[in-house]
């Protein structure tokens, strides 16, 4: 499986390189949280905004960009295409289950997309002294896990509505409905400290504040002890969750499906 993977990646950093301007393109995309950041930086201006200083957003912003990086997908896009189309049915027959080439696909633009990013996060870091982080092996290892549980809540979720176009062609729409609530409920938009308590006690145990805020949480220091335990166990009991539907989607689907394809 190891080889696979790498002449999948292999074979997908390929068309990541045929396609950089591409790369450059959906990385601009990401503007929102430089957006976001530059407004709540002039809402600092009088003082910290619960906890937060004027080097804490630029911190949690530039952090929370490059795990949005780290964690997009795309594959309920490109999948419900493939099923609609009929260009699935080739894929079945291959001696690899289709989800390798979706992974091995995203990991490869991953790659390509941080030799864009880190720069640029790095320089604006280098400009604002102010903005620290907690660099700890611990923090560094415990923010290394939650972004892989952060990535594998977002695939499993975009590949389980991804799934879902076996039975119906509004399989995107349901993809942009997710985009939608994670672009509110995960921290793009706003630290979840700036929500109301009530829904930050929510948000504790729903799987969107495990697909970007809690990792930039653990470099700012602002999550640690028994809260970091807890998080990482409930980021991790979501990932099973959606692992195990997606075992189930695509057992009924495959079933179900009857395209001739390509």
């Amino acid at each position: 499986m190891i080889r696979k993977y790498a002449a999948l990646i292999r074979m997908s950093w390929s068309i990541s390189m045929a396609y950089r301007a591409e790369q450059v393109v959906w990385v601009l995309t990401s503007l929102l949280s430089v957006i976001m950041m530059l407004v709540w930086l002039s809402i600092s201006r009088g003082g910290p905004v619960n906890g937060f200083t004027s080097g804490d957003f630029v911190a949690y912003y530039m952090v929370g960009l490059v795990v949005r990086q780290l964690t997009g997908v795309w594959t309920s896009y490109e999948m419900g295409n493939e099923i609609r189309e009929g260009t699935l049915s080739p894929q079945l027959l291959r001696p690899i289950h289709p989800v390798h080439r979706h992974v091995a696909a995203n990991l490869a633009e991953k790659a390509m997309r941080m030799t864009l990013l880190v720069p640029l996060v790095s320089l604006v870091f280098i400009l604002t002294p102010d903005a620290r982080l907690v660099l700890t092996p611990w923090s560094i290892g415990a923010f290394a896990l939650s972004v892989a549980g952060a990535w594998a809540i977002s695939f499993l979720a975009d590949y389980a509505i991804a799934i879902l176009a076996f039975w119906t062609t509004q399989a995107a729409a349901l993809a942009q409905v997710l985009y939608s609530l994670r672009i509110v409920f995960t921290g793009i938009i706003a630290p979840l400290q700036m929500f109301p308590a009530a829904m930050q006690a929510a948000l504790n145990w729903l799987p969107f504040r495990y697909m970007l805020a809690f990792s930039s949480e653990i470099l700012l220091g602002q999550t640690g002890g028994d809260r970091l335990w807890f998080g990482l166990l409930v980021q991790w009991a979501w990932v099973a969750f959606f692992f195990v539907a997606v075992r189930i989607l695509w057992r009924l689907g495959a079933r179900s499906y009857s395209a001739v394809g390509a």
